[in-house]
């Protein structure tokens, strides 16, 4: 019943939306949406920024938040900013001639033929299921999908296997991937020192000073795809792992955490020796600079094995998510050191190979086919410019 009335919600939506078809498609004109956070991050702010910089004058672009008080600079950048299902954030959805999204937000949306859609997700690399292959796979559901799926004009590859298991577990037809990687990803390619020390000068992180960034996943609530996720008890001691870490690897550590956007509800870390980094804006930027990082089953792990540092698995319920949760790549092929409680972790640590890592990290990349450019964003912006000034 729940996913009837969801269903039903949508076609409601999109019929009452037509009626703003007396509007026409702005040719210039750029939406962008954060589906996950609601704020002007990832994928699309890359190709927002570039745009700005590279195309000045010559788009209108619109981003959508859910809090327009935080995003007052970006007017003065010459951005538009409404607020995440506002009326003008339906008008703007509507008559924008490309709509950019870094997950969905556009099946509710009666997307125009004269419109362009970009789906450039918000994961690399082939980990947790998705779709049908997560939730159920009936009639309904399909259809559900087929909301977004029919209306996709791009849709980002990080890699060949990406594309494969998309397509069948969210319908999106094969010829419209495109295989570049993902914008937000460019900069960890690169490496641009400048860049990386004013964003350790932005979070007061000291020239002396190496950074272990723990960016844990989110749980559901209850076997439900539609629920909240919660921020559960991780138990990493960060005082040992920046111990280990000086040990291993030479001077001092700090130890920061970042919540992944759809926690709810926060509360694990609390002492002063650690840094919270959840409200940072830009994921990508605090990867950029981190020396090493501590993950769980995030796709994070994807953009960071890009920069070649050292990457660890840290989860206490690693064996109970093997056997609960369906996964595209199975976890014992994932390279990075895995460990289930705290000695297994500073093990991992100290006994780290560097050569051995970046091999195994070769090897995952070929096998899934990973396919990042390092300059997907000028790729994208070119190709909005092409559909809105060529076509």
């Amino acid at each position: 019943m729940v996913a009837l009335l969801r269903y039903l919600k949508k076609i409601t939506i999109r019929f009452v939306l037509k009626t703003l078809y007396v509007f026409p498609v702005k040719k210039n004109r750029i939406f962008l949406l954060n589906d996950l956070s609601y704020r002007y991050v990832g994928n699309p702010r890359f190709i927002g920024d570039y745009l700005l910089s590279e195309y000045p004058g010559v788009f209108e672009i619109v981003v959508s938040v859910g809090d327009v008080s935080a995003y007052k600079y970006l007017v003065d950048k010459g951005l538009k900013v409404v607020k995440f299902n506002s009326p003008m954030y339906f008008f703007y959805a509507i008559t924008a001639a490309v709509f950019v999204s870094n997950s969905g937000g556009y099946s509710y949306i009666p997307v125009r033929k004269k419109q362009c859609v970009i789906n450039t997700w918000h994961g690399g690399g082939a980990y947790k299921k998705c779709g049908i292959h997560m939730y159920e796979d009936t009639p309904l559901f399909r259809k559900d999908l087929l909301l977004s799926a029919n209306y996709t004009s791009i849709f980002l590859s990080t890699c060949s296997e990406f594309s494969k298991v998309m397509e069948d577990s969210m319908l999106i037809p094969r010829e419209i991937f495109w295989e570049i990687g993902m914008p937000r990803n460019d900069m960890l390619l690169k490496q641009d020192k400048n860049k990386k020390d004013n964003i350790k000068r932005k979070i007061g992180l000291k020239d002396d000073e190496k950074l272990v960034l723990f960016a844990p996943t989110y749980r559901k609530i209850a076997d439900n795809y539609f629920n909240d996720s919660i921020a559960i008890s991780y138990g990493v001691d960060s005082k040992r792992v920046c111990k280990a870490l000086e040990k291993r690897f030479g001077g001092h550590w700090k130890f920061a955490i970042r919540y992944h956007p759809c926690v709810v509800n926060r509360g694990e870390f609390h002492n002063d020796d650690v840094i919270d980094l959840s409200d940072y804006d830009e994921m990508q930027e605090l990867l950029l600079i981190a020396d090493a990082m501590i993950n769980d089953f995030s796709s994070s792990m994807w953009d960071y094995m890009l920069t070649e540092k050292p990457s660890f698995l840290f989860a206490k319920d690693l064996d109970h998510y093997i056997k609960t949760t369906e996964v595209y790549t199975p976890v014992e092929e994932w390279p990075f050191p895995k460990a289930t409680n705290n000695d297994e972790l500073e093990a991992n640590i100290m006994n780290f190979n560097i050569d051995q890592y970046k091999l195994a990290c070769k090897q995952h990349y070929k096998k899934l086919g990973g396919c990042e450019s390092g300059c997907a964003t000028k790729l994208v912006c070119d190709r909005i410019y092409q559909y809105c000034f060529q076509n």
